[in-house]
């Protein structure tokens, strides 16, 4: 148990008392091991001993000429957001016993039997530092558990970003448009009002939208020219393999993603797929990857494609507000387009790395 470890001659004590009584308590103090007394015959003294090394418990008697309540009242004043060192008071008006609430923990009447005043100095020492040991204790493991929390959520978010950087690893020549599409989201939703961790959220799980690539047939997936007939019609099928992917987890990310996955290619005036989704029956969510996924994509070259200009892609943005994108998230993209391309910009496409997997394959 906590209490068994507990020294209690190490407790730091801090005497405010008068003369004599301050050196016979001190005397008896030192002759029971108790040597890390701090004394003060006067308040000044007492709170500077306070402010330099906040004792354990305090012995107080109001023959330094203040009150019990007018001492706690300063000692309060040096730090009003920690709780006082319980106060041991030594009595002399035995006819007056302190109040509840004055501030004391116990008190003894003066003269007092020198074995009941140790007995009692010893109890509360003990409760005071067994509390102590507790508390440290108890947030040690808070620490710990928290530790744990952020080391957990590392790996989910290392999984997760690996999972999207999977599906886009097959679809083209580098795995940064997934991490772009990421970073793009997050920064219309901050826009909109999302607070750091709804924006968060997005960051992680935006990168996941085309996920369900992974079961397109790579004669389709990896076609050079465009997709036609029924080829097109399989590759729409997607949205739904991603969101039967990620739905079945119960982590948030991943549902959030689910949600991505099956709505990113709905479109405003209900032309998109796969359900034909209209307005803000398409989710939020992936209202805003629309735009950004759609943006990144015509900027990318691709085996079919060469890369539009920003300005053309822009103007392709506008043109379709209202019709493929929700008007109000086009505002705010134009609003924020200097933030959009810094992200584009710090976020380079690399080229290289997808010479890992063609190694890989040649062996």
């Amino acid at each position: 148990m906590i209490s068994d470890l507990l020294d209690l001659t190490e407790a730091n004590i801090l005497l405010v008392l008068g003369e004599p009584q301050l050196n016979n308590i001190n005397e008896l103090l030192s002759n029971h091991n108790y040597n890390k007394t701090l004394q003060a015959s006067n308040t000044n003294t007492a709170l500077n001993h306070y402010r330099s090394a906040k004792p354990d418990l305090i012995i107080f008697s109001p023959s330094i000429g203040c009150s019990m309540q007018e001492l706690c009242t300063q000692l309060q004043m040096l730090d009003p957001n920690t709780t006082l060192a319980p106060i041991f008071l030594i009595n002399h008006n035995q006819k007056l016993i302190p109040d509840i609430d004055a501030g004391a923990k116990d008190f003894i009447n003066h003269p007092f039997d020198t074995s009941e005043f140790l007995y009692r100095l010893h109890h509360l020492l003990h409760n005071e530092l067994s509390a102590q040991e507790s508390t440290s204790y108890t947030q040690t493991i808070l620490e710990t558990i928290q530790q744990k929390n952020s080391d957990l959520q590392e790996s989910q978010i290392e999984i997760i970003e690996c999972l999207g950087y999977a599906a886009e690893f097959r679809d083209s020549e580098t795995g940064m448009h997934t991490i772009r599409v990421g970073h793009y989201a997050a920064c219309i939703a901050k826009a909109l009002g999302m607070n750091s961790h709804e924006a968060e959220k997005l960051l992680y799980s935006a990168p996941m939208h085309d996920v369900g690539k992974i079961g397109i047939p790579d004669a389709i997936l990896l076609k050079p020219n465009r997709l036609e007939g029924n080829e097109w019609t399989i590759m729409k099928q997607h949205t739904e393999i991603g969101e039967r992917i990620l739905s079945r987890s119960k982590n948030k990310l991943l549902q959030q993603a689910a949600i991505i996955a099956l709505s990113h290619h709905e479109k405003w005036d209900g032309s998109g797929y796969p359900k034909g989704l209209s307005g803000t029956d398409i989710h939020l969510y992936g209202r805003i990857v629309a735009i950004v996924d759609v943006f990144d994509a015509l900027t990318m070259e691709r085996p079919y494609k060469k890369a539009w200009s920003i300005d053309s892609a822009v103007e392709l943005i506008n043109s379709e507000s209202g019709k493929h994108f929700d008007p109000s998230l086009v505002e705010l993209f134009n609003t924020h387009l200097p933030e959009i391309l810094k992200i584009k910009s710090s976020h380079k496409d690399c080229h290289a790395t997808n010479s890992l997997l063609d190694e890989y394959v040649a062996h």
